[in-house]
């Protein structure tokens, strides 16, 4: 149990320092913005909210992918999963695809979504190359998805035009949360595989 909580402390952690990392992206090249007059982080225009947000996200895909890789039989590790460099490879892939969203200036719905496509099925290629791991990236692209969806509809944030073809987010919002779902999965992965070994050797 202790190892649990400490691997879910840290996903948190990871995702609220992280996440809002990549949100900026959207903020500064005005993929997305905020209601103004609300109480915001640094330099970046984002709600206090929105590290909670993330570091939530942060768990439940962490702490959600191991658990469905024994209920689907997948293998206990990924490519992705087998060091800590790898980890950090993942993380960082998944920043850059979050960057390329922001910033390529590609049409949305058409290159832009075909260039975040390839991009999220290449780490899929490198750190994943499971099937479990494909169904696993659909699930958290949908799940993902949606909830933003709702978010604008709440009227937490906003995608600006031309960005916002699927119902008001990014056409190509599922393909990075199929990333992150590869990126985090496999943090998860390695920090549940990595307590596993200590509490053998205990």
């Amino acid at each position: 149990m202790r190892n649990k909580t400490q691997a879910a402390l840290l996903l948190f952690l990871v995702g609220a320092v992280f996440g809002p990392v990549g949100d900026s992206f959207h903020v500064v090249s005005g993929t997305t913005d905020y209601p103004p007059n609300l109480f915001q982080l640094y330099f970046w225009r984002l709600p206090w909210w929105v590290p909670l947000i993330f570091g939530a996200a942060g768990v439940a895909i962490g702490m959600s992918h191991p658990q469905m890789d024994r209920w689907l039989g997948a293998p206990s590790d990924r490519p992705g999963s087998r060091s800590i460099a790898a980890v950090i490879f993942g993380v960082a892939a998944f920043l850059g695809i979050y960057a390329m969203t922001a910033f390529v200036p590609l049409k949305s719905g058409g290159p832009l979504d075909a260039l975040i496509a390839a991009s999220a099925l290449a780490v899929w290629l490198l750190l994943d190359r499971t099937w479990q791991g494909v169904l696993l990236g659909m699930m958290t692209a949908a799940v993902g998805t949606l909830t933003e969806i709702l978010l604008v509809r709440a009227g937490a944030f906003w995608y600006l035009p031309p960005k916002d073809a699927l119902f008001g987010v990014g056409s190509w919002l599922p393909w990075l949360y199929f990333s992150a779902s590869v990126a985090v999965g496999n943090l998860g992965r390695f920090l549940q595989n990595t307590s596993g070994d200590r509490s053998l050797k205990d």
